[in-house]
């Protein structure tokens, strides 16, 4: 009779121990993936602002940008990508850009020359 509770508590640990770590192993997979999904929208957050500071330094050189196949490009050179909506409004002392990253990000900048 103490055999088989030993072996009730043995298995019963087993059972309860197994059941922890495979929720602890699909808690951290899914923190994982979250963490590397928020890396992701971080770093384009950075590009994002690293492209407005350019637009801000080359603001007489507007129309030197151009935008196609989801591509920012300056001079023809690759300055963004992912790029879903691209807007430049040029008025006469104020220039508005509507900028969509990989719909995730949206944004507006207005510039004043």
């Amino acid at each position: 009779m103490k055999n088989s509770f030993s072996l009730f508590e043995i298995i019963l640990t087993l059972i309860i121990s197994s059941i922890v770590i495979i929720y602890s192993t699909l808690f951290a997979k899914n923190l994982f993936f979250e963490n590397k999904i928020n890396e992701q929208i971080e770093i384009q957050k950075i590009d994002l602002l690293s492209t407005k500071i350019f637009f801000e330094k080359h603001l007489n050189e507007i129309d030197e940008f151009s935008f196609s196949n989801e591509n920012l490009y300056f001079q023809n050179n690759l300055l963004l990508e992912n790029v879903k909506e691209f807007n430049l409004i040029k008025l006469a002392n104020n220039t508005t850009i509507f900028i969509n990253l990989d719909n995730k990000i949206v944004q507006t900048w207005q510039f004043s020359q």
